[in-house]
């Protein structure tokens, strides 16, 4: 059992009450999931790029059938988050969930991570498993990927009838009880101590909602990773979120925040300040996606072809560089602590979006060893591009010129040695995961800087 349903228990009473809330369960929670045969039909971004059993993890895929409720606002929503949600109907639903885990049950930390997949391009993205598989792989953790929307879910179907011949929603209003489902059998599925909801853009902005409307309800999660969010929300039912949209203060659980410089420009001017059980990182620098994670699903995409017939992301300039998932690494081990200690994530400077140093790059925010010793300009956003919307999101990378770099670092022992002081700053400040710092470290030793 997670820690979030276990708080809920008074002591001696826990076991008449888990008695009491196993019989008073709806049937549609108890339902157990029934697997996909690997080999029915190709799937949809399930089959990662990364070799899975070689670095000892399974994949599996999971249907799931039930009856959701579809939820609405009780009153109003307010700014500070304090929502209520009402039942509004229920109907059945089929989705798929995606589950990675270590294939020796003695590697599994204990903790999952229930990502929220992006829709933002019309199909599921899994952004979280692409940004932070490492961090995931090396530590242990167990993965779900949810299809908790109608425009991923009615694009699993459209893209392989064979493997999702009956997928169907009544509609995003459910979206947020199929979560709450989704989360509930991925404890029993991995037998899960701790669950982590987790999601990115849209989806961050469909975790502010949940959380603020039915997590107090529902309380599933022990934890929430909202990465790359602007100040809004996703609707309860037919009600938009207001422009600003504050993660409610007494969720009661922790939850961390990570945002870009680009989220960062649509997010500054409505901070919410930090709370006992509220952080936000902001990392200079660094855009809502980049290079890295880019890479990793053109690689999916020219296999499915479902964006822009399978064609690699391209824009103006070269994509964003700088390497942000060190940072996301970073979170999901500091809220992963946070949830087992009580030991709250690290508070961390906010980006100054009014300063820039004399290289172009924002002052303020969390500095990896990239923008302390930078090769670069760093902007978060871009222009152009074959995929609509997508440029403006990804930023941009200028490089320096030969010139600029002899004159910054006059011998390549310089520049390792500039970049190596920042990377122990970062690491020493908890922004910086150990298998991080000496990959960064590696790689600037690598690099000819300056070029000869």
């Amino acid at each position: 059992m997670s820690a979030a349903r276990k708080r809920r228990l008074p002591g001696v009473l826990m076991a008449v009450a888990l008695v009491s809330t196993v019989l008073a369960a709806p049937a549609h929670a108890r339902e157990a999931p029934t697997p996909i045969p690997p080999e029915l039909g190709k799937g949809i971004q399930g089959r990662v790029t990364q070799d899975l059993p070689a670095l000892g993890y399974t994949e599996e895929e999971y249907k799931l059938t039930g009856t959701a409720t579809s939820y609405a606002a009780d009153g109003a929503l307010g700014t500070d988050g304090r929502w209520r949600a009402t039942p509004a109907g229920s109907a059945p639903y089929t989705t798929r969930i995606v589950v990675r885990r270590p294939a020796d049950k003695a590697d599994f930390n204990g903790t999952v991570v229930v990502e929220w997949l992006n829709v933002s391009f019309g199909v599921d993205i899994p952004v979280e498993f692409g940004q932070s598989w490492e961090e995931f792989v090396r530590e242990g953790y167990a993965y779900v990927g949810v299809s908790a929307q109608q425009v991923g879910i009615d694009r699993l179907r459209t893209f392989d009838p064979v493997r999702y011949p009956d997928v169907a929603t009544p509609g995003d209003a459910a979206s947020y009880d199929i979560f709450s489902q989704a989360g509930r059998q991925a404890e029993r599925l991995t037998k899960a101590r701790r669950l982590i909801a987790a999601g990115h853009s849209q989806s961050a902005g469909r975790l502010v909602t949940y959380a603020n409307a039915v997590q107090p309800r529902d309380r599933v999660f022990d934890g929430f990773l909202i990465h790359g969010r602007f100040s809004g929300a996703a609707p309860l039912g037919n009600t938009p979120a207001p422009a600003t949209s504050n993660i409610r203060d007494d969720l009661g659980v922790p939850t961390l925040q990570v945002q870009s410089e680009t989220d960062t420009l649509g997010y500054a001017a409505r901070r919410q300040p930090d709370t006992a059980k509220l952080r936000t990182w902001e990392v200079a620098g660094t855009a809502h996606g980049d290079a890295y994670l880019t890479e990793s699903l053109d690689a999916v995409n020219a296999r499915e072809k479902i964006i822009d017939n399978g064609n690699p992301v391209r824009c103006d300039k070269p994509l964003n560089a700088m390497p942000a998932h060190y940072v996301h690494n970073a979170a999901y081990h500091a809220l992963d602590r946070w949830i087992r200690t009580g030991r709250p994530a690290r508070k961390a400077p906010l980006i100054d979006l009014q300063t820039r140093d004399a290289h172009g790059n924002v002052a303020g925010g969390i500095r990896l060893p990239d923008i302390e010793a930078p090769v670069a300009t760093y902007a978060p956003t871009n222009t152009g591009g074959n995929v609509p919307g997508a440029c403006f999101l990804l930023g941009s990378t200028t490089p320096f010129d030969a010139a600029k770099l002899r004159a910054l670092y006059p011998t390549h022992g310089a520049y390792v040695a500039r970049y190596t002081a920042a990377a122990r700053k970062a690491l020493a400040a908890g922004f910086l995961r150990p298998a991080d710092y000496r990959a960064a470290v590696r790689a600037a030793r690598a690099r000819p800087i300056p070029p000869a």
